[in-house]
């Protein structure tokens, strides 16, 4: 398999980007995912790959999808990436339910803002 270090840079950099927006430290998300802080460094860099079997320790321990790793977060229709957190995407259809659920009545409960969006 022939190595790429443009691709293995730019996953790098959107692993850095979503380990810096948990605040989640090299150590503590190395652990979570059970490889070396080193690897880790080293992915992050685009010095190395990683199989499926990581990418999947990853997205398990940053709660996210293997989509937002590997080619990035979607974005929205005005060019913005979602404001719902990554655990969101992972729902199963029953939980999402139950989550539209929860959101609509916390909805019903937030007065409405009284700032207008850009």
């Amino acid at each position: 398999m022939a190595f790429d270090s443009a691709v293995n840079g730019e996953i790098g950099q959107r692993l850095r980007a979503l380990r810096e927006e948990k605040s989640l430290s090299r150590e503590k998300l190395a652990e979570a995912a059970d490889i070396s802080v080193q690897f880790l460094a080293d992915i992050e860099t685009g010095r190395k790959g990683m199989t499926v079997q990581t990418l999947r320790k990853l997205v398990l321990a940053l709660h996210c999808t293997a989509d937002d790793i590997v080619f990035g977060r979607p974005a929205a229709p005005d060019g913005k990436t979602s404001a719902l957190p990554p655990v969101f995407q992972n729902l199963t259809p029953t939980q999402a339910g139950m989550a539209s659920d929860i959101m609509e009545l916390v909805l019903k409960l937030v007065p409405p803002s009284q700032t207008t969006e850009d």
